[in-house]
């Protein structure tokens, strides 16, 4: 009997804090889903890329209320043949370069 009852309590917990989790997904865009303000960004960070690219979006989802929080936005392309990512956050501020300096960087590593 306290066995039956410790085994529904902990169902309880767990399915009480499940129902509270984020999960972090992501997204394909279209260039015209980026927000300006990002896409702005880009052009004045990163004028010398060329190629077109891909735009994702990383965000966190609310399990219980289906609310999305963006995360970061990220443009990939080539650069000279090398693969190039581009992480910005959601306010337009660049947060980190793969494969390319970021501006005021001298190499990267």
């Amino acid at each position: 009997m306290k066995t039956g009852l410790f085994l529904t309590l902990a169902l309880a917990v767990v399915a009480g804090s499940a129902s509270a989790q984020q999960i972090r997904e992501t997204k394909s865009l279209q260039q015209d889903e980026v927000p300006v303000l990002i896409q702005q960004s880009l052009k004045k960070d990163f004028s010398n890329l060329t190629e077109k690219g891909n735009w994702k979006l990383s965000y966190y989802k609310d399990v219980s209320t289906k609310v999305v929080t963006p995360e970061l936005y990220t443009y990939s392309c080539k650069n000279n043949g090398e693969r190039v990512e581009i992480f910005y956050k959601t306010n337009g501020t660049l947060d980190h370069t793969k494969g390319i300096a970021a501006p005021g960087q001298s190499s990267q590593p």
